[in-house]
């Protein structure tokens, strides 16, 4: 999607708290940024839905490339929770962008603590058993119903 400053908190900043949001700072004129879009949308395509994909034309958007401290392109910037987290810059190789990627995701133990409900809780919990942020979830939720026993 193509995100301007007047969308970028909505598009960007607020979408990141759900999941990791990629943008590309690009510019028509620049090879380089020619060469990586494909490369990121094809993996926004493959990950269906795990991260976001947005690009800024820097050229169009001076402000906001100059506020995210752009002065080279193509600049990759990862966000999370409504802060940048991990950037690259310049065209890489569909092997190392997607490895960049896979450091961002969240693990499946983490998708399905994200979701909530005794029944994610425990699936979480029974692809990653040392996840024990989805442990006091679930020993919270439990307590919540008064199941005291469960919880301990």
């Amino acid at each position: 999607m193509d995100v301007t400053a007047a969308t970028f908190e909505r598009d960007v900043l607020e979408a990141s708290a759900e999941m990791p949001v990629l943008v590309d700072f690009w510019a028509s004129w620049c090879a380089p940024c020619r060469a990586l879009g494909p490369i990121l949308e094809k993996l926004e395509r493959e990950h269906a839905g795990r991260f976001r994909l947005a690009k800024v034309n820097s050229d169009e958007e001076q402000e906001l490339a100059a506020a995210f401290g752009v002065r080279s392109i193509p600049m990759v910037m990862a966000f999370r929770n409504a802060r940048p987290v991990a950037q690259f810059l310049g065209a890489q190789p569909e092997t190392q962008v997607r490895a960049f990627i896979e450091r961002l995701l969240p693990s499946p133990s983490e998708v399905e603590r994200l979701k909530g409900g005794e029944a994610a809780l425990r699936k979480a919990l029974e692809l990653d058993p040392r996840n024990d942020l989805a442990r006091l979830d679930l020993a919270e939720l439990l307590i919540g119903e008064k199941r005291i026993d469960e919880a301990e």
